[in-house]
């Protein structure tokens, strides 16, 4: 375990430090990335604050549990594009091409600026040059973490102030649903520290939904699952319409993506898409409105007393509603 100082902590006046685990055989471990020249990303952690670690690792969760979603239900990986800002995944696309990083860029372009980029989009110098072109001037990222960077691109993201932080590895490139974290999972609390087992659930979808509503509930599923709870994604068009995370309540996150969605002059994209909760809806109001806007498709967990209420509600609107056991796909996160 080697402990290495950051430039600071969640605020300019905190002190930080990283810890690596060295011995982590999780292919996608923080210490496993490198910088553009090969030297391992922490020979300059100096340069790195606690809140682009944790953008990092968010981001990183947000696109296995997409990947794996595709494995499973595809059959295979698309192009990925994530920007994470405060811990939170606000902006994602999926596709067939370096044009995922374009989507997710102007689907939220103001909060792209000082976010963090995660993808399995190789940052080639071809690819860096469109990158810079889609953020417009003096819209840098905070970081970059890609399957490989060319020390070539790095002119491309020179900042004012600080530094892109540009990191490589490999295992983006090869996405599959084995790659979910499979280590245990720990945080520390005053005077205690909490471990517990990773989530090893990915969700099978049906097998008569059509291929794009599996593809939008991959790429919603994926974002809900490294979300804050309580949580409410939508997905249309490989591209995120709106992720309303961390409400108190679910009625008020459903609320919340719609409000999302009409902000981003996207409301007309809220009609077959695809939603997921991040567990079950205790009653019929959290997804009215949802389902009003004439959603595809829900997926969900159950466990409420108003189970059966809920489906009836939401088959008036000849809306597709797919649950399983809260006590298998409960995906709560980052408690």
């Amino acid at each position: 375990m080697s402990r290495q100082a950051l430039k600071y902590g969640e605020n300019p006046q905190q002190q930080a430090w990283i810890a690596s685990d060295d011995g982590s055989q999780d292919l996608l471990a923080i210490g496993k990335f490198t910088d553009p020249h090969g030297q391992p990303a922490f020979t300059g952690a100096r340069d790195m604050s606690w809140s682009s670690i944790r953008d990092l690792d968010a981001g990183i969760e947000a696109i296995t549990r997409i990947a794996a979603a595709f494995d499973v239900n595809v059959g295979s990986v698309p192009t990925i594009a994530v920007l994470v800002t405060h811990s939170c995944p606000f902006s994602a696309a999926v596709g067939s091409s370096d044009q995922v990083i374009n989507k997710a860029i102007q689907s939220n372009f103001r909060a792209a600026f000082g976010s963090f980029l995660v993808t399995n989009v190789a940052l080639s110098e071809p690819v860096a040059y469109k990158v810079r072109q889609w953020m417009g001037p003096d819209r840098p990222f905070e970081g970059i973490a890609a399957p490989s960077v060319d020390p070539d691109v790095i002119p491309y993201f020179v900042r004012k102030k600080g530094k892109t932080h540009l990191l490589a590895n490999p295992a983006l490139a090869s996405l599959h649903r084995d790659n979910v974290q499979l280590e245990p999972v720990s945080r520390t609390v005053r005077g205690a520290m909490l471990s517990q087992e990773p989530n090893p659930f990915v969700p099978k979808f049906p097998e008569d939904w059509d291929d794009q509503l599996k593809r939008d509930m991959c790429l919603a599923w994926g974002i809900c699952a490294a979300s804050a709870s309580n949580c409410i994604t939508i997905a249309n068009e490989g591209l995120l319409v709106a992720n309303a995370s961390g409400q108190p309540e679910r009625a008020a996150a459903s609320d919340l993506a719609i409000i999302q969605a009409r902000a981003a002059k996207r409301s007309n994209m809220l009609k077959g898409a695809a939603v997921v909760s991040d567990s079950y809806f205790s009653f019929a109001d959290a997804l009215d409105q949802l389902a009003r806007r004439k959603v595809k498709a829900i997926f969900a967990t159950s466990g409420s007393l108003h189970d059966e209420e809920v489906k009836a509600h939401v088959a008036q609107f000849d809306v597709m509603f797919h649950t399983v056991p809260d006590a298998d796909g409960r995906i709560f996160f980052g408690h």
